[in-house]
């Protein structure tokens, strides 16, 4: 079929399904329902607390919420409903020793209906398997809300031969499947799962007590003449009565409810960076760590999506969002082991490179300290550099020199540094930091080749087995990236440290 075939039965299944509707079908589950209300008083009351006090339990209430909306399957194949459910209780527990009366009762209340909810299966994964059932294995898809709930979700339906999926691999895979379900809110979803279907009919699953049942169209509909928009026809099943709640002033919207990160402002007081500091963006990543991610130049990705050879590259550092897969070593940032690298493909150069590269920039970073960036950046403009904004960059160990010839002969004539051999030098060793880069590439090629990046996709994150002197990768997903900027001294960016702010976004 060509791409042309392709787009038109898209355009033919759409229609179809804005003739004929989505289901949507809400599934009583009076255990989880009674952890939805018991969260939502918690989280009524803390609004007036400290939220460092209850950081921690609101974090593992909404991952445990999000658990029972995205991954209804049986306990036995459930482990994350099972840690998410004890957090809560263990979380909840601790707080009850600090917490007024009438807060005590609440959580426990949240401890107990945590605890519950293990009791038994969730009534969505009785409803999936019997819709599974009736329209056959090899007739439909189900499809997760992100990598852990397709994972969770293929543990107990791949052994029965169901596929699972999320959005994106639908769209890669251009099967076209007669039904989808979703297992999930219609908002957990990208709009073109209904928009530009790849399933010939889909219906969406819940628990009940989810109250916000809208498709979701296009970002471009409101904009848009005959946008598409598709209706939900809504079927209920079992037990739809829900535990009444204590009144509150101020409900608690369902955005509060996903899990997300708590930022809070470093505290740059409205100053400039120092001359060796940088301005950089906290990355909460995959597996409990982060990193300051400098705005200087490209950093190094991976996309399992794409075919072997291909799924190394360069991205810029604006391009880094949720949802990224970023390679980095353990230990130390790869443009230091790209610099080390060159110096070693210098030979008997290295010595004589080393050294002229640490005096240039020596006297460089002297100047900047005696007479400050604003003088700096000034005297080097009236000499018609060019690259301003990347001066204090410049005495960064891992920048070789500038990118342009003639920035870079002005800058060692200002310094008052003979311009040879000191040039030649930095171009030859700048020439092997390519080399180092491109030999590099090909390394981590064949590990990401090697690896089973189907756990990459499910755990958000893997290490990889590099070889020849580049140890230590590290495969991991962005789950968060800061609006707030810190500065930070410049040979801390990009380093893989340790930050619990991610414990309950995974």
């Amino acid at each position: 079929m060509s791409r042309i075939d392709e787009l038109n039965a898209r355009y033919q299944r759409s229609s179809r399904l804005i003739a004929q509707g989505v289901e949507l079908v809400a599934v009583g589950d009076p255990r989880s329902a009674r952890v939805n209300a018991a969260i939502r008083e918690v989280m009524s009351l803390a609004r007036n607390e400290s939220s460092y006090l209850w950081e921690d339990l609101l974090g593992a209430a909404k991952a445990l919420r999000w658990c029972l909306l995205t991954q209804p399957q049986p306990l036995e194949f459930n482990t994350s409903l099972q840690r998410r459910a004890s957090d809560v209780v263990k979380e909840a527990t601790r707080l009850q020793m600090v917490v007024a009366p009438k807060t005590e009762q609440v959580l426990k209340e949240l401890a107990a209906a945590s605890d519950a909810v293990l009791s038994g299966d969730q009534a969505v994964a009785h409803i999936l398997l019997e819709s599974i059932r009736d329209v056959g294995i090899e007739s439909c898809v189900v499809i997760g809300a992100n990598s852990a709930a397709v994972g969770g979700l293929e543990s107990w339906l791949n052994p029965l031969g169901v596929a699972v999926r999320n959005a994106g691999q639908l769209v890669r895979d251009q099967v076209v499947i007669e039904q989808g379900y979703a297992v999930g809110p219609p908002r957990f979803f990208p709009s073109s799962l209904v928009t530009a279907p790849m399933t010939e009919a889909l219906s969406y699953l819940l628990p009940a007590w989810f109250g916000d049942r809208s498709v979701p169209s296009s970002v471009l509909a409101p904009y848009a003449e005959g946008a598409v928009r598709v209706n939900a026809r809504t079927f209920t099943e079992g037990d739809t009565s829900e535990p009444m709640m204590a009144s509150t002033e101020n409900a608690v919207e369902e955005v509060d409810l996903v899990p997300q990160p708590v930022w809070t402002a470093p505290p740059n007081s409205g100053r400039l960076p120092r001359a060796d500091e940088v301005s950089a963006h906290r990355v909460l990543l995959s597996g409990g760590y982060a990193i300051l991610l400098d705005d200087g130049d490209r950093i190094r990705a991976v996309d399992p999506t794409q075919p072997a050879g291909e799924r190394v590259a360069y991205i810029d550092v604006e391009a880094v969002s949720r949802g990224t897969y970023l390679l980095l070593r353990d230990g130390e940032t790869e443009r230091r082991a790209l610099y080390d690298a060159a110096l070693e493909l210098m030979g008997a150069h290295a010595h004589a490179a080393a050294e002229s590269q640490a005096r240039w920039k020596g006297e460089l970073q002297s100047r900047l300290n005696k007479q400050g960036q604003t003088v700096v950046t000034a005297q080097l403009a009236k000499l018609g550099i060019s690259a301003l904004d990347r001066i204090e960059a410049w005495t960064d160990l891992t920048l070789v020199r500038p990118k342009s010839d003639r920035d870079f002969e002005l800058l060692l004539e200002w310094l008052d540094i003979p311009l040879h051999p000191g040039f030649e030098l930095a171009t030859d060793l700048a020439r092997k930091r390519a080399r180092a880069s491109r030999n590099i590439t090909s390394q981590l090629e064949h590990a990401v080749d090697a690896a089973d990046t189907s756990i990459l996709e499910r755990e958000g994150h893997i290490h990889l087995e590099v070889t020849d002197g580049f140890r230590g990768v590290f495969a991991t997903r962005v789950l968060a990236v800061s609006p707030h900027i810190e500065f930070i001294p410049r040979h801390d960016a990009r380093v893989l440290i340790k930050d619990r702010g991610a414990k309950w976004l995974e």
